[in-house]
């Protein structure tokens, strides 16, 4: 497979791989892999930016069982999510008369994570410290942002696209449950958000009295 293809010329490349008699999903693994890592990065590098009041030695502990704890917990994560949305897809599509198999949805739906690499590298690089004080304000522009991300656009156009090839079902008809459980997943997103900031909010409230 010339995986190039998958960055110019994404519907070729979906082309070729539907003439392959066998489908590995290697490389679809070595994506989430490599993202779960970068994840346990991220999430090590904003707890050493928080001032815990601690001992040095007993914070570079702090941030290296937290880089342990976000890369298993992120491999893990986008694992149950690729198999859970490949599942989903994989049963409507079919409903709607495409012909494609459940491995090759995972295929295609891991494969698409891979702009979130991209994502994730320019995120540790320009990670900015984290205020505890703002801690429990909601940020709608992040929020909106992580939604209408370049990135996200990307992956979503990836599946669109490998899924309609793959399947033999129409982009129009494949967009349907992509991008519905899309707005289904940011709206648990931003209730989850919701709650959380109001939940601490509450505590911060309830320290200050």
């Amino acid at each position: 497979m010339n995986y190039l293809n998958l960055f110019i010329h994404p519907v070729q490349f979906f082309k070729q791989l539907m003439s392959r008699e066998k489908i590995s999903l290697l490389v679809s693994v070595i994506i989430l892999i490599v993202i779960g890592i970068l994840s346990g990065l991220i999430a090590g590098n904003a707890v050493s930016t928080m001032d815990m009041g601690i001992a040095e030695d007993q914070m570079s502990m702090v941030k290296w069982i937290t880089i342990g704890t976000g890369v298993f917990s992120g491999i893990i994560g986008l694992g149950i999510a690729v198999v859970v949305k490949a599942g989903i897809f994989n049963f409507v599509l079919n409903k709607m008369g495409g012909t494609g198999k459940f491995k090759t949805a995972v295929y295609v739906v891991g494969l698409s994570y891979f702009p979130k690499i991209i994502q994730s590298i320019l995120s540790l690089i320009f990670q900015k410290p984290i205020d505890l004080t703002k801690a429990y304000e909601f940020d709608w522009v992040a929020f909106l942002g992580g939604i209408f991300s370049i990135f996200n656009i990307w992956q979503i156009i990836i599946v669109i696209i490998g899924l309609s090839v793959v399947y033999g079902v129409s982009y129009k008809k494949t967009a349907i449950p992509v991008i519905g459980l899309e707005l289904l997943a940011a709206g648990l997103s931003l209730g989850t958000s919701l709650l959380t900031a109001s939940s601490m909010a509450g505590i911060s409230t309830t320290g200050i009295k």
